[in-house]
């Protein structure tokens, strides 16, 4: 008897009934349905985001800014809720904060996103010169599952990009909208201020050649006059004495009147002694009051206050001079302060000019950008301002989706559970042939070949789902469908040498060594983040191997490494048939544990 026969005798007994059919159908398809379910349902998570519903909460209040007496309305939070419904990362659900709150701890919401209130200001303070870094709350609930707030963390990136990007434009619109307008305003001032200063530069030039005038005619009067006033003052006594005779003759000429009476009203008298006598007397009789107020004036002026003239007349001489001097300094300082304002209204203007031409290429120039992706290139327009190096990454054999660099994973986990069920069904040995002459390897193969030939089906029904139904598209097709066969045919023999050696304590450990192989394999995580335990265990289980193999069949990656496991898993696969055969034949020993065992399936 061969060992094929007796692999064909052992499926034989599933014949018949429709339940044994079903039953191995059911152990050729589990590896299928189980890696395509699970594959599906992660296949792409972050392709799906925008099915995520996200609470958007805008609490911003607004602010105005003064932009050189024009007021400008910055709105950033109305901004960024606009640009985040654009391009939605998530499924946005703009709602008000105690909903937020509520929907968050109910699992309506995988996260809540808060604009605050003074999220406008902080972006106004931008364009007047007080930066503060306008904040964004992000507001997640681990108990509502771990991986939904990583998934959210990771596009992050992204929903960063687009707030970036719409508080580029409120700044961008708030800084360049104003600043032609306050430079506008300075040339003007500027303007006006020269206009001003030339006028004055005018009238200063005028009061300096007054001043030179008053000086030069105070010089030539003092020079004249203050010689006479201090010979004045040395004859001032002798002044007043001839003042006071004079005001004594003209008194004396006054009374005059009663002498020309008796002389000239009798006839006899010479007629122009009469008349010329009456002229004087009328003569001193009206000069007679003027007379002796100026002599009174004369007695009471002393000679110290004509003195004190003279000195004050050589003083005044001076202070002309020194107006005179600094009406000049003054000119000269209103001359300069003229150029200079017309120095700054020229560069002022200049500044206008080129702030225009720049806000007019700035416009420009974001006119001519294309905008086919709307938000998105917006989003990294906003990125270069902020972050004007860019990393340039490059991934080699890239996996391109989650589902597909989990697949290897995956893949070798259900063929390894595939022969748990196997031969949790299939006899490991036939009992007649343990009892025949047929020798021990051709027992243990025969034991071997039904499940190993379940396992074949089973392996490329299992590929035929991933790759056609889920899109697996592996770079080596045929590599990645051998592989898998042998990956099975390699688990098929060690499930079948511990349920043959150790009966149903080795369906047992089979289980525990599936839940040690899936966290040391290196499948999910790097093996070096992974307990120094399972990192020592990694290089001895089959299952690193397989995860391996099909990573270069599926992505890509290098040849060395497939074939090392190819060799691994070859001899795993003959070490374990080798095992099996001389399992059996210590079979053919019966004893008291074979007869009664402590354990049965």
């Amino acid at each position: 008897m061969s060992p094929f026969r007796l692999a064909r005798l052992e499926l034989r007994r599933y014949r018949g009934h429709p339940v044994r059919a079903a039953v191995v159908a059911a152990i050729v398809l589990l590896p299928a349905v189980c890696a395509g379910l699970y594959l599906w349902s992660f296949w792409d998570p972050y392709g799906s985001t925008d099915e995520m519903p996200v609470a958007l909460v805008n609490e911003d209040a607004g602010t105005t800014l003064d932009r050189g007496g024009e007021f400008v309305e910055v709105n950033g939070g109305e901004q960024v809720v606009e640009r985040l419904r654009e391009a939605p990362v998530f499924d946005w659900r703009v709602t008000d904060a105690d909903e937020a709150r509520a929907g968050l701890a109910d699992g309506d919401y995988s996260m809540v996103v808060t604009i605050p209130e003074n999220f406008s200001a902080a972006i106004a303070g931008l364009a007047v010169g007080e930066p503060v870094r306008a904040a964004v709350e992000f507001e997640r609930d681990d108990a509502n599952g771990y991986l939904a707030g990583v998934m959210t963390a990771t596009v992050e990136r992204e929903l960063q990009h687009q707030i970036d990007s719409a508080v580029y434009d409120a700044f961008a619109g708030t800084l360049f909208g104003g600043l032609t307008g306050g430079l506008g305003q300075a040339v003007d001032g500027a303007a006006t201020l020269h206009t001003g200063l030339s006028g004055l530069s005018a009238a200063a030039e005028d009061a300096a050649a007054g001043a030179e005038q008053v000086a030069t005619g105070l010089d030539e009067a003092v020079g004249e006059s203050a010689p006479a006033v201090e010979s004045l003052a040395e004859d001032w006594e002798q002044v007043q004495t001839g003042s006071a005779a004079g005001a004594d003759v003209v008194a004396d000429a006054a009374r005059l009147s009663g002498a020309y009476s008796a002389l000239c009203r009798g006839g006899g008298a010479d007629g122009f002694a009469c008349e010329t006598l009456w002229e004087h007397v009328q003569l001193a009789e009206s000069v007679s009051t003027d007379v002796q107020s100026a002599d009174a004036a004369v007695q009471a002026t002393p000679a110290e206050a004509l003195e004190t003239a003279a000195e004050d007349l050589g003083t005044l001489q001076t202070d002309a001079a020194g107006v005179a001097d600094a009406a000049g300094q003054v000119a000269t300082g209103v001359a300069d302060a003229e150029t200079t304002a017309g120095d700054l209204a020229g560069g002022l203007g200049e500044l206008y000019d080129g702030a225009d031409a720049v806000v007019s290429g700035l416009t420009d120039a974001r006119a001519d950008v294309p905008a086919a992706n709307g938000a998105a290139d917006e989003a990294a327009e906003a990125e270069s301002y902020g972050s004007p190096v860019a990393i340039s990454e490059e991934t080699h054999n890239p996996a391109g989706s989650y589902g597909r660099g989990l697949a290897p994973l995956v893949i070798a986990t259900v063929l390894w559970g595939f022969g748990i069920v196997a031969y949790l069904l299939l006899r490991p040995v036939n009992a007649r042939a343990l009892a025949g002459p047929l020798r021990s390897p051709l027992v243990a193969l025969g034991g071997w070949l039904a499940g190993a030939a379940l396992g074949v089906v089973s392996a490329l029904a299992l590929y035929l789902v991933i790759d056609v139904g889920l899109g697996l598209d592996p770079r080596q097709v045929p590599a990645t469908a051998g592989l898998c066969v042998l990956v099975v045919l390699t688990f098929s023999a060690m499930a079948h040498l511990f349920r043959l050696a150790l009966g149903a304590m080795g369906i047992l450990l089979l289980a525990v060594l599936l839940m040690l192989q899936m966290a040391a394999a290196g499948g999910l995580y790097p093996v070096e983040t992974t307990p120094a335990f399972f990192q020592a265990i990694h290089p001895w289980l089959p299952m690193t191997y397989a995860v391996d193999a099909l990573r270069v069949t599926i992505s890509g990656g290098q040849t060395e490494h497939l074939v090392r496991a190819l060799v691994v898993l070859v001899l795993y696969l003959a070490a374990s048939l080798a095992v099996a055969a001389a399992t059996v034949a210590m079979r053919r020993k019966w004893t008291t544990g074979r007869l009664h065992p402590p354990l049965s399936l």
